[in-house]
């Protein structure tokens, strides 16, 4: 067990259990993102029966956090819904979809911060929300967008092998990704 917290290169060892817990915990992570992507259904996302990400809009819109989403979700989000009804379908498939997989999870991390702020920001004054669940949004992004999380039990590991001798401002790029 002190395996896992010793000192290694400046760093922590990465024992055979953190691999496991850091690569188990990310999965169930994109499956979550995953599961609430499936709600967002096509065409109308809930406008017409009044449910689903409609009415979390509308939500967002009653009982607004801040001035500057609010002006956002009003003038830009509202006008456009459908729009971004497929926008927000899309990028919680990636973010689910990446973390699941293990494939550029550090993007997938940042864009799920991304969207768990906006999340958050919209649903934070909700009567009857529960607010530390959207704060555990936030911080598993952010433990996922900040180290390789991809490289246990993902395909990030495969990719990174694969970019260690590569050379170029992309390579390096990309191989920070995974």
């Amino acid at each position: 067990m002190t395996a896992i917290f010793q000192p290694h290169s400046g760093g922590v060892q990465e024992g055979s259990l953190f691999r496991w817990t850091v690569g188990v915990i990310r999965i169930m992570y994109g499956i979550l993102w995953l599961q609430q992507a499936k709600w967002k259904v096509p065409p109308d996302f809930g406008m017409k029966a009044g449910d689903g990400l409609w009415y979390w809009l509308n939500q967002a819109i009653q009982y607004p956090t801040w001035s500057v989403h609010h002006a956002f979700l009003t003038q830009v989000v509202l006008p456009h819904f459908i729009l971004f009804g497929y926008l927000t379908l899309l990028t919680e498939a990636f973010i689910g979809l990446s973390l699941t997989l293990g494939l550029f999870a550090r993007l997938g991390g940042l864009v799920g911060f991304l969207m768990a702020i906006n999340v958050t920001l919209s649903v934070l004054r909700v009567p009857h929300e529960w607010h530390w669940t959207y704060f555990m949004l936030i911080g598993y992004s952010a433990l996922f967008l900040s180290f390789p999380s991809g490289r246990m039990l993902g395909l990030d590991g495969v990719l990174s092998r694969w970019l260690v001798n590569k050379r170029g401002l992309g390579a390096q790029l990309l191989l920070w990704i995974v």
